[in-house]
C-alpha cells in the first residue's frame, strides 16, 4: 500500500502514514531459546504492508500492527505495537520478547494487545482511537486520517497528494 500524508489545514502538523507492519525472524529454531536469548539471533522488521511483506508477517514468529501516533502532551511521536494472536507464545511471553527487541531501537513505544482478527472493524477503530500515551498516559488516537481532527491544534486533517 501506498504511504499517505496528512497536513492541518491549520498548524505546520504533517504526518506520513506509512501502513507499517512488523514481524520478528528467528534463526533460533528451539521456542525455550526464543525466549531466553540474547537477541542476537532475533531481527525484528518494519516495513510497510504490502503483499511479499504480508507473507513474511504470516510466516514469522511474532508479527503485527505498528502504529506511529502523535501525542499532544508530550508533543511526541509515539509508536505502539499490536501483535496478533500466536500459538507459539503466550501474551506475556510475547510481551517480553517484543519488549527486549524494541527497546534496542526505540525509547518511547507501547504494546497494545487485542484479538485484531476477532474485533469487528467499528470497534477496532475505538480501541485505537482511545487510547492513552505510555509517556503521560494523557489520551491520545493510534489513527491519524481526514476523519480525525489534528492531534496538535485540533483543526481538520487534508490529505496530501
Amino acid at each position: 500500500m501506498a504511504e499517505i500524508k496528512f497536513k492541518c489545514t491549520n498548524c505546520d502538523f504533517a504526518f506520513t502514514d506509512k501502513n507499517l507492519i512488523f514481524y520478528l525472524n528467528s534463526k533460533l529454531e528451539d521456542l525455550e531459546s526464543i525466549l531466553n536469548s540474547n537477541s542476537e539471533d532475533l531481527e525484528l522488521i518494519e516495513e510497510s504492508l504490502n503483499k511479499e511483506n504480508s507473507d513474511k508477517m504470516t510466516k514469522a514468529l511474532i508479527s503485527g500492527f505498528l502504529y506511529e501516533n502523535y501525542c499532544p502532551h508530550c508533543n511526541e511521536l509515539i509508536r505502539t505495537y499490536v501483535p496478533e494472536a500466536n500459538e507459539l507464545f503466550n501474551l506475556e511471553e510475547i510481551e517480553k520478547i517484543l519488549n527486549k527487541e524494541i527497546s534496542k531501537n526505540a525509547s518511547e513505544y507501547k504494546i497494545l494487545f487485542f484479538d485484531f482478527k476477532k474485533t469487528l472493524y467499528r470497534d477496532r477503530r475505538k480501541i485505537l482511537e482511545n487510547n492513552q500515551c505510555p509517556n503521560c498516559e494523557n489520551e491520545m488516537s493510534l489513527v491519524i486520517s481526514e476523519k480525525t481532527p489534528c492531534p496538535k491544534c485540533g483543526a481538520s486533517l487534508k490529505e496530501e497528494f
